[in-house]
C-alpha cells in the first residue's frame, strides 16, 4: 500500500574545486607506480602523449602533483590517473621547469589549483607571446607544502637543465622527483642546459637522502643512477673540451666527436649532436678564457 510520502531525497554535497567526480579515469600517457603511502610515480609511456615523467602525492587534505612539458592532453591524463586513486582535490601543481618558445606546453592548467614554479621559470613563462591565465605562485629558494601527513619539499636548484629547475623531495617516503635534471639510460636533452651548473646540481641530488628517485626520463632509480648519469655527463663534457682546446670549430667538432662507450644509451643518435652544439657554445663562452 502506498504511503503517500513525498520525502525529499538527500542533497548531494557539491564537489570541491579540483576534485574528480564522475570523470573518466582511463588514460594512456603514464604508467603509475606506487612508491610509498600516497606517493606515486607517473612514468611516461613510450610513444605516448607525455614526454617526461611526473609525480603526485596524496595527502590527508589535498593532492600535490609535479611535472613538466604539460600539454592539455597530458594534464588531463595526469588528472585522470589521480582521480582513479582519490577524490581529494588537486590543490597545487609544481611546474619543474619550462623551455622558452614552447607555448603549446605549460599553459593549459585548469582553474581551481595554483601552479607553483621558481621565479626564473615564472619570468620565462611570462615572457612568452602566449600569456598564462592560471593562478600562479613562485618562490626564490625553497618552499615546503603540508598536504596532511606528509611533507612536500620544493627546492629551486637554479641553473641546470634550464634556469630555475625545481626538485621535489618527500622526506617521509625518501622519494625524490628530479625531473629532467636526471635521465636514466638516456643521454637526455641539453638544449637549454648550463653544463657546469648541471654537474653541481647532480652532486646536490646525490647528497639528498633519497632511496627512490624519479628521473625526467626512464624508470624509477636511486642514487647510483645519479652517479652513472653524472659520469656520462662528465665524460661527454671532457670530450667536448678536448675538441675545443684543439682549436676545432663547432662544425669540425660535430664531424669528429664520438663517445663509443655510450652508443647504446637511448637518444644517442637522435640527440648527441644537438646536445653537442649546446655544450660547445656554453663551454666556449663561459668556461674557457
Amino acid at each position: 500500500m502506498a504511503t503517500g510520502s513525498f520525502a525529499a531525497s538527500p542533497k548531494k554535497k557539491p564537489a570541491p574545486i579540483g576534485s574528480a567526480v564522475a570523470v573518466v579515469t582511463v588514460q594512456d600517457s603514464f604508467q603509475i607506480e606506487p612508491l610509498s603511502t600516497g606517493v606515486f610515480a607517473a612514468i611516461a609511456k613510450p610513444g605516448g602523449k607525455a614526454t617526461t615523467n611526473a609525480i603526485f602525492v596524496i595527502g590527508k587534505e589535498y593532492v600535490v602533483a609535479a611535472g613538466a612539458h604539460m600539454t592539455k592532453e597530458v594534464i588531463d591524463d595526469l588528472r585522470r590517473a589521480i582521480a582513479a586513486r582519490t577524490t581529494k582535490p588537486i590543490r597545487y601543481f609544481v611546474l619543474a621547469h619550462h623551455h622558452a618558445g614552447y607555448t603549446y606546453v605549460d599553459f593549459d592548467f585548469p582553474p581551481g589549483q595554483d601552479v607553483l614554479m621558481s621565479w626564473q621559470t615564472w619570468k620565462n613563462i611570462e615572457s612568452e607571446v602566449r600569456k598564462p591565465e592560471y593562478s600562479t605562485m613562485f618562490f626564490n629558494e625553497g618552499l615546503t607544502l603540508k598536504p596532511g601527513g606528509v611533507s612536500v619539499v620544493l627546492t629551486n636548484i637554479g641553473k641546470g637543465h634550464t634556469d630555475g629547475d625545481i626538485v621535489v623531495f618527500i622526506p617521509e617516503a625518501e622519494v625524490l622527483f628530479a625531473s629532467d635534471l636526471l635521465y636514466i639510460n638516456s643521454v637526455g636533452y641539453m638544449g637549454n642546459g648550463y653544463m657546469t651548473d648541471w654537474l653541481l646540481a647532480l652532486d646536490f641530488l646525490e647528497q639528498i637522502d633519497a632511496k627512490q628517485i624519479i628521473p625526467g626520463y626512464g624508470p624509477v632509480g636511486d642514487s647510483e643512477d645519479v652517479y652513472e648519469f653524472g659520469q656520462f655527463f662528465r665524460d661527454f663534457l671532457t670530450e667536448v673540451l678536448k675538441h675545443i682546446e684543439r682549436g676545432e670549430t663547432l662544425e669540425q667538432t660535430l664531424a669528429n666527436f664520438d663517445l663509443p662507450q655510450y652508443h647504446q644509451m637511448d637518444g644517442y643518435e637522435q640527440l648527441i649532436q644537438f646536445n653537442l652544439k649546446r655544450a660547445y657554445d656554453d663551454l666556449s663562452n663561459n668556461f674557457l678564457p
